[in-house]
């Protein structure tokens, strides 16, 4: 009973929190964190990329993960989300190299994940400000658009 209603309050402090947290992760802790382990232990993060390059265990997993997400290259949050999960990998890569961990792997893809997830809470910020205040978007040019698109 207690964990039910402690995951219900966890809940609802992520979804009214949410944006604040996915931008906080993205634009300043990850950033924050991977410069204070390669100011530590710089010879174990250069072994980590070598033993794991991007090529291999980054790029294929940021593809699945955008994939999955149905975020593909023609569309305006793309970059955003690859560039979210290049920053997983090298947060993953950093992190691993300071635990020492050997599953590499899998936390490159668990760290992608969260992250991509947290570019596309953050991408919209038009939406995201008018769901915080209660707001209705409206785009002065859809009306435009759906006539051109008629033609």
């Amino acid at each position: 009973m207690l964990t039910e209603k402690r995951k219900e309050k966890q809940k609802q402090y992520y979804e009214k929190n949410r944006y604040r947290l996915c931008d906080n992760a993205l634009n300043h802790y990850c950033p924050k964190a991977i410069g204070q382990v390669v100011r530590l232990c710089p010879d174990a993060v250069n072994e980590y990329y070598h033993r794991y390059p991007f090529e291999e265990y980054g790029e294929p997993s940021i593809k699945k993960q955008l994939n999955s997400y149905r975020v593909f290259s023609h569309q305006a949050r793309y970059q955003d989300c690859y560039d979210a999960g290049m920053l997983a990998y090298l947060f993953s890569i950093h992190r691993c190299a300071y635990m020492g961990f050997e599953n590499v792997k899998a936390y490159i893809n668990k760290m992608i994940r969260i992250y991509v997830i947290c570019a596309l809470v953050i991408h919209d910020d038009a939406r995201n400000l008018c769901k915080t205040n209660g707001f209705q978007e409206i785009r002065i040019d859809a009306e435009q658009l759906r006539k051109a698109a008629r033609r």
